[in-house]
C-alpha cells in the first residue's frame, strides 16, 4: 500500500462480529513496522462498538484532503486495500512527475 499518502486511517467495528474480519485484517496491514516506517505520522484511530452486530466501517483521509469511507463487512480485504490504493496511486504518480 501507498501508506506516505495516508494522513489518516478510523476503524470503527465490533471484534466479535465475524463479518468484521476485513477490518481486523485492515487495520493488520496498516499497523506494520513497514507502514510506520512508510509514514511516521498517520494517525491510526480504533473505535470498537459494544454491539456484536454491529458493521464496521473505514474512513479514509488522503493527505491531499480526499476522504474516503467503506462499510467494509461489504468487501474482501484485497477489494478494501485496492480501492484505497486507487487514489494514493494517483498521489504518488504525481509526486513522481513533479520530482
Amino acid at each position: 500500500m501507498f501508506f506516505k499518502h495516508i494522513a489518516q486511517v478510523q476503524v470503527s467495528m465490533s471484534p466479535f462480529n465475524t463479518a468484521s474480519r476485513s477490518s481486523r485484517l485492515f487495520l493488520n496491514r496498516v499497523m506494520t513496522d513497514a507502514a510506520k516506517k512508510a509514514n511516521p505520522s498517520i494517525k491510526i484511530n480504533t473505535t470498537m462498538l459494544s454491539d456484536p452486530k454491529a458493521a464496521s466501517k473505514i474512513d479514509i483521509a488522503y493527505r491531499d484532503g480526499k476522504k474516503l469511507s467503506f462499510q467494509a463487512d461489504e468487501y474482501k480485504i484485497d477489494s478494501l486495500v485496492s480501492m484505497v490504493n486507487k487514489h494514493a496511486k494517483k498521489l504518488e504518480e504525481i509526486e513522481q512527475a513533479n520530482a
